[in-house]
């Protein structure tokens, strides 16, 4: 088998016990709404938190998609009361999308479900290969952005 067939292979193996140790790790605490997002809604946290109070327009810019989509998405996760609008002090005709503390502990809990992945998944390696793994990870991704 080619070295790409292996890696889509090992990839969609490990997506799937990915999805599965997150949702184990959401479904032993209060916020399993987790899984009442879908991925475009976890798109949008992650890219709240990432820029910090970001304008429908750096959104939109963000995802290449139109004005009218973001709003659309954002208000749907206002209704779950995960994010927030305040206008902007300097230009009132701009608002800027804040996590509320619901959001906030979504992303935490999602990310303790990574972290409990990652240690399933080097519970196998000794200490040089996860400094390898780690390696190779870091070039994958510093470079993959490109």
């Amino acid at each position: 088998m080619e070295t790409e067939a292996l890696i889509v292979q090992y990839i969609n193996i490990l997506s799937e016990y990915m999805r599965q140790t997150t949702r184990e790790y959401n479904q032993q605490t209060e916020y399993s709404a987790l899984f009442n997002l879908s991925i475009t809604q976890l798109h949008y946290l992650h890219a709240i938190q990432e820029i910090d109070g970001p304008t429908f327009k750096q959104l939109a810019e963000k995802f290449s998609v139109q004005k009218s989509t973001v709003t659309e998405n954002i208000k749907r996760l206002m209704q779950k009361d995960i994010v927030f609008r305040q206008q902007s002090q300097k230009d009132l005709r701009v608002f800027h999308i804040y996590l509320t503390q619901k959001g906030k502990d979504l992303l935490a809990v999602e990310n303790m479900g990574y972290f409990g992945f990652a240690k399933k998944m080097t519970q196998y390696l000794d200490e040089d290969q996860k400094k390898k793994f780690t390696e190779i990870l870091k070039i994958i991704t510093d470079n993959i952005k490109k």
